[in-house]
């Protein structure tokens, strides 16, 4: 198991370099603007992009063909992408905080209270949308599930931008603030589900 997650690991440090110019820039201009939302929709598209490079990454590589081979069970071998998942949302986490810390400290737009409800809906959403995008690119492999990943993350962006000049939007996101701890156990019950669907779509697929 370990060394399943360290090999993803590896895989995603070899951008190492894109990913942290793109991380700066936004960290930079999330300070600047006082704004931790750019950072946070960032860091979410990241996740999810990285938890598909990885499986696109064993797919064209013919590493799943390779890790067949191996007495590993293949509970293990998907275990391992739902782990690094949570691996990744953790670094999000420990990236996004401090520099909500220092913006706080300059514009006072939230209290600490409506900070950690609004990171709780953020990493919720993350788990929802990795409940689809792993289920799904391990069935219809990483090609098809790119367009359903396009759709999974800008549907909602457009949406958003274009109720967000209506009082509904608002409401909306006073509706999300007061169950955001909620929605996180929902989406902790569809992540559990979703692993226990992409276990039996692996063992039926044929490499």
């Amino acid at each position: 198991m370990k060394a399943l997650i360290l090999k993803d690991l590896y895989v995603i440090l070899n951008q190492k370099n894109t990913l942290l110019t793109f991380i700066i820039l936004f960290v930079i201009a999330s300070f600047f603007l006082g704004d931790t939302g750019i950072l946070l929709i960032f860091l979410t598209v990241l996740t999810i992009t990285q938890i598909n490079f990885t499986l696109t990454y064993d797919e064209t590589s013919h590493w799943i063909r390779f890790v067949n081979t191996l007495p590993i069970n293949k509970a293990d071998i998907v275990k391992s992408k739902y782990i690094l998942s949570l691996i990744l949302i953790l670094f999000m986490v420990i990236i996004v905080f401090p520099i909500f810390l220092l913006t706080n400290m300059i514009t006072k737009t939230f209290t600490m209270v409506n900070f950690i409800s609004i990171l709780s809906i953020f990493i919720s959403g993350v788990l929802m949308m990795l409940s689809f995008v792993i289920p799904v690119t391990i069935k219809y492999g990483a090609q098809k599930a790119r367009i359903f990943i396009l759709a999974l993350i800008f549907i909602p962006v457009i949406v958003i931008n274009v109720i967000s000049n209506g009082s509904f939007f608002h409401q909306l996101l006073e509706f999300l603030l007061l169950f955001g701890y909620i929605a996180l156990i929902i989406a902790v019950v569809m992540f559990y589900l979703s692993y226990q669907l992409s276990v039996k779509f692996f063992k039926k697929k044929e490499y």
